[in-house]
């Protein structure tokens, strides 16, 4: 949700929380797959390089995603569940985000005087079968991501990061009016948010 009030000062600390989210989540993620490599191999010793180039890689995988996503790539429409704008925004960035590995390994490696296939070697063994694995887990991974963004914005902006990082005394659990317990939304809740 944007606020075409806001200051150059304020959007650029916006974009730069938003950066340093998405990498975050990538690194995890990467880190992630680097020590599951790691103990399928059986390698018994801790890289610093390879947790590095892990995040040098979330940080150009994020600002790739929100370039992507300010030009509102995988944009679907507005009334529909959010099923599916999540699962749709998480296979078209994870296809996205895989082309742009491939051609950043592919670009990095023949600048090395490598060949394609030498170049895509780490990319889940440098087969076509492998990579499409990795684009795999991409996709579930970026589920939570995405839902979670998608929910934000249906709330509006700040008010998601609010109810899972701080108190919230406005969201109370009471009994409905059957007897079945339930969580109510209190004065000042949920519903303000929605129709912000």
């Amino acid at each position: 949700m944007s606020m075409p009030n806001r200051t150059l000062k304020q959007k650029a600390y916006h974009e730069t929380k938003k950066v340093l989210v998405i990498t975050l989540y990538l690194w995890v993620v990467f880190v992630v797959l680097i020590l599951h490599k790691a103990v399928v191999l059986r390698e018994h010793y801790f890289e610093v390089a390879s947790h590095g180039l892990a995040l040098i890689n979330a940080l150009a995988l994020a600002k790739v995603m929100l370039i992507a996503r300010d030009l509102h790539f995988a944009d679907f429409g507005n009334d529909v569940p959010l099923i599916y704008p999540t699962l749709l925004k998480s296979a078209a960035f994870s296809v996205l985000l895989a082309v742009f590995k491939i051609l950043e390994e592919v670009a990095v490696g023949l600048y090395h005087g490598h060949s394609f296939h030498e170049s895509i070697a780490d990319l889940g063994g440098g087969t076509w079968s492998g990579i499409l694995s990795l684009t795999a887990i991409l996709f579930v991974v970026l589920i939570p991501f995405f839902a979670f963004a998608e929910l934000g914005e249906l709330i509006g902006e700040g008010k998601l990061g609010q109810l899972f990082f701080h108190a919230h005394p406005s969201l109370k659990l009471q009994q409905d009016a059957a007897g079945a317990g339930g969580r109510v939304l209190a004065e000042g809740s949920l519903e303000k948010g929605a129709s912000a």
